[in-house]
């Protein structure tokens, strides 16, 4: 805070009109502003100011909050004061984890820990360390929050700090209010409640009932419940805090909700608290009071507001891992009601993720075995004080020892880096052959696709041109010349054998290379393939898109074949095609129901190895699933 040097008279009214802010800051943060803007301070009384109002405005106001930090980081910054920049910074994150932004947050905490490190300023690091235990919490990372909860504790223990120690009770708590350990959320609130009216802390008195109602709540002890939460709404009132008391206010709408089923009553005091969060502007209230409304709504059968109550939450806030699986539950039954089938499904994707993913038992051992391991390091560090002395010359013993083993750890350390080195070496040399592998099977798949095409067309263009010109000649000369009877059907025989020669030709070259697959792409080209089969039928899923040419030359090559074993190895009677094409993959699925193979026994045809060195070439991966008797499954991906 300040010091008191000789000042000047505007100093002297700084003063005294901060003393008077102080004594009523719920009423007066708008006179401890007009100072701010209006006095000539020091840059001690500007950046104490500074740091008061954004630490004060955290229950009522986001943006002054951030905009009095950021105000004052600047200016401690100008004067090179560490320890105020480092305290700014503390309330930066803390207004930025009220706001639910727990990444920002993070960040300017893991700024103002390190500061705090630098000056070895104990009491500011175990707050930051609270600060970041809180971020943790309410991201449901639980073993990690108590972990620097634990970190915390023993630093204000030691100082005597009274007011942090009662804020950390509340936060541990609250852990274990989210862990549904009911009776170690009630023993840390109840030792709360004790240390807070001791010191007539209103706030943490209001906090210690608002845990109070939570549990019964959950008890369903709804009339102890209600009694609380008014109690908590009523202190958090008097005393400004907004927040606190819009969350009081909630507890009041979910006793009416869940004891008395008197909806609008709870309705009432939901969009109360409703109104009383967005005036704040914090997400997570929003969010909680939402939350309430999409359960009271559902419960009116009005299915419409509790799906939409439920969305606009959820693009509030979802932090809170509690109240965004029951946001995610209430969108699922709504839908249900609504029949909104896709989008039922895809709620309750997500909310079976995010029940996935939280595990509580486990969780809550792993709480309880980190607080038993504080306790146990506290009584260690007793006895270590105590016989401190005894243990100097087993220190210089196990410095030798140590000194000793890290000689010999460098010695082994550098056998090891040697011999690391080698493989890494050998490692390299096989990553070079197998990308070199690669690229030659890449250029024989473009020599051998480009070959293909101009044969195809050579084949098409040239000879079939010809035999067409043959044909259209030997046609006009019949015309002209007058054909004995027995001539003429050999004449009509051999016009017959050529109209076949140029069926056949146009054949090979459609095998060669498809008209189809160069001018409309894989889908239509497969598909008219799979039409000369009736027993081959073909389904396409995704987008109507091209690929790149190569890629659907090798997929076209590869389905060719697979259909052509199923049909004339495996003596398949029904064969499925399936190509899916999405955004980065697309995947080619062949099965047949034909007779199947070992497929850990070697086989000597070449078609599959043929197959897999083409995908290989292209980064692909090809799977083959098949046992005698149980027909064949193929599956072959290539990213696009």
């Amino acid at each position: 805070m300040i010091t008191f040097r000789k000042r000047k008279p505007t100093t002297i009214l700084f003063l005294g009109l901060y003393l008077l802010c102080m004594n009523g800051f719920a009423q007066n943060l708008d006179s401890l502003e007009n100072v701010l803007n209006g006095s000539d301070l020091s840059s001690e009384e500007f950046l104490t100011v500074c740091d008061d109002l954004s630490w004060n405005y955290l229950d009522d106001d986001f943006g002054k909050s951030i905009k009095y930090a950021v105000r004052g980081i600047e200016r401690a910054k100008s004067d090179q004061n560490l320890l105020m920049e480092a305290r700014l910074y503390r309330n930066l994150g803390v207004a930025y984890y009220m706001n639910s932004q727990m990444d920002t947050a993070q960040l300017f905490l893991n700024k103002s820990l390190e500061k705090a490190i630098l000056l070895k300023d104990e009491q500011l690091e175990a707050a930051v360390y609270g600060a970041i235990g809180n971020v943790h919490n309410v991201s449901g990372n639980y073993q990690e929050a108590l972990t620097y909860y634990l970190k915390a504790l023993p630093v204000f223990e030691k100082h005597n700090n009274k007011e942090r120690i009662r804020s950390l009770l509340g936060n541990i708590a609250t852990l274990y209010y989210s862990l549904i350990n009911l009776s170690q959320a009630e023993r840390y609130y109840s030792e709360l409640e004790k240390e807070s009216i001791e010191a007539n802390d209103l706030y943490n008195i209001g906090r210690a009932y608002e845990g109070f109602s939570r549990i019964a709540l959950k008890r369903k002890d709804f009339k102890s419940s209600l009694e609380y939460s008014e109690k908590a709404a009523e202190i958090f009132h008097k005393g400004g805090y907004k927040a606190s008391e819009a969350i009081a206010i909630q507890g009041i709408a979910m006793v009416y909700y869940l004891d008395y089923n008197n909806y609008p009553k709870a309705k009432e005091y939901a969009l109360k608290a409703l109104d009383l969060t967005r005036e704040i502007g914090y997400d997570t209230q929003i969010a909680g009071s939402l939350n309430i409304l999409s359960n009271i709504y559902f419960n009116e059968k009005d299915y419409i507001n509790c799906l939409k109550s439920a969305r606009e939450a959820i693009e509030a806030d979802t932090t809170d891992a509690n109240v965004t699986s029951n946001l995610y539950a209430n969108m699922v039954r709504a839908g249900i009601f609504l029949n909104h089938h896709q989008e039922t499904l895809r709620y309750f994707d997500k909310y079976r993720k995010l029940i996935d993913t939280r595990s509580t038992a486990e969780f809550e051992q792993a709480m309880a075995e980190l607080e038993k391991k504080y306790q146990t390091e506290k009584k260690e560090l007793r006895i270590r004080t105590l016989e401190k002395e005894k243990k100097l010359n087993s220190i210089i013993f196990l410095v030798s020892t140590v000194g000793l083993f890290l000689f010999l750890l460098v010695l082994y350390l550098r056998n090891r880096t040697i011999k690391t080195n080698e493989e890494l070496n050998k490692q390299k040399i096989l990553q070079l052959e197998q990308e070199n592998q690669l690229i030659a099977a890449q250029a024989v798949l473009n020599g051998e696709t480009a070959e293909r095409t101009r044969l195809a067309r050579d084949l098409h263009d040239g000879l079939g041109g010809m035999l067409s010109a043959v044909k259209l000649n030997l046609f006009d000369m019949k015309q002209d010349v007058i054909i004995e009877e027995e001539d003429v059907l050999r004449f009509n025989r051999v016009m017959e054998m050529l109209d076949n020669s140029i069926g056949e030709l146009r054949r090979v070259a459609h095998n060669m290379m498809p008209e189809a697959l160069s001018r409309y792409g894989l889908k239509t080209a497969l598909s008219d393939f799979c039409k000369n089969f009736r027993n081959v039928k073909f389904h396409y899923f995704g987008a109507e898109q091209r690929i790149e040419k190569k890629l659907e030359a090798v997929i076209y090559r590869a389905a060719n074949e697979l259909i052509n074993n199923a049909l004339r190895h495996a003596g398949a009677s029904v064969v499925n095609v399936q190509l899916v094409c999405g955004t980065d993959l697309i995947s080619l699925n062949v099965q047949d129901d034909g007779k199947g193979f070992d497929t850990a026994a070697e086989t000597s045809g070449t078609g599959l190895n043929n197959i897999r060195t083409r995908v290989a070439a292209v980064n692909g991966t090809m799977n083959i699933h098949s046992s005698p008797g149980e027909g064949t499954e193929v599956d072959v991906e290539i990213k696009i």
